[in-house]
C-alpha cells in the first residue's frame, strides 16, 4: 500500500508543478499581448515602398516587409515568424492585403500569431521608413 501512495503522491507533484508552469505561460502571455501595439496610419499619407516592421511577445516572434503602392498595402513577407502552433496565422496577411488595413479579425486557433503580425504590419507602416 505504501508503494501505491508514494507513485500518487509523485503524480500529485509533477501534475501540480506542470500546472504552476502552465499557469505562469499563459498569464505571462496574456500580459504580452496586452501590451502590443497597434499604432494607425493613414496610407493616404504614406510613399510607395517597403516598410519593415516587427513585433515579439515571449512566444511569438515576427519581421514583417510591407509594400505599399498608390496608398494600397499590395504585399506583406513574413521575413521571421516563430510561433509554436501558431502557423495558420500566416493567412491574416491575405486578409490584410484585402480588406488594405492592419484592423482585421484574428485566426481562429491562432490568435496570439494574429496578433504579433498585425502588430508588425502596423508597426512597419506607422515606421514611414521605406528600405
Amino acid at each position: 500500500m505504501k508503494k501505491g501512495i508514494k507513485v500518487l503522491l509523485v503524480f500529485v507533484a509533477i501534475a501540480t508543478i506542470l500546472l504552476i508552469a502552465f499557469l505562469v505561460m499563459y498569464s505571462q502571455m496574456n500580459n504580452d499581448l496586452a501590451n502590443l501595439k497597434f499604432p494607425e496610419t493613414n496610407l493616404e499619407n504614406l510613399a510607395n515602398g517597403t516598410y519593415k516592421g516587427e513585433a515579439e511577445t515571449s512566444l511569438v516572434k515576427v519581421e514583417v516587409a510591407v509594400q505599399v503602392n498608390d496608398h494600397k498595402i499590395t504585399r506583406i513577407d513574413l521575413l521571421k515568424h516563430d510561433n509554436g502552433r501558431g502557423a495558420m496565422a500566416e493567412a491574416i496577411v491575405d486578409e490584410m492585403i484585402n480588406q488594405n488595413t492592419c484592423n482585421v479579425d484574428v485566426i481562429s486557433g491562432a490568435t496570439a500569431s494574429s496578433q504579433v503580425i498585425k502588430s508588425a504590419v502596423s508597426k512597419a507602416l506607422a515606421s514611414g521608413n521605406v528600405f
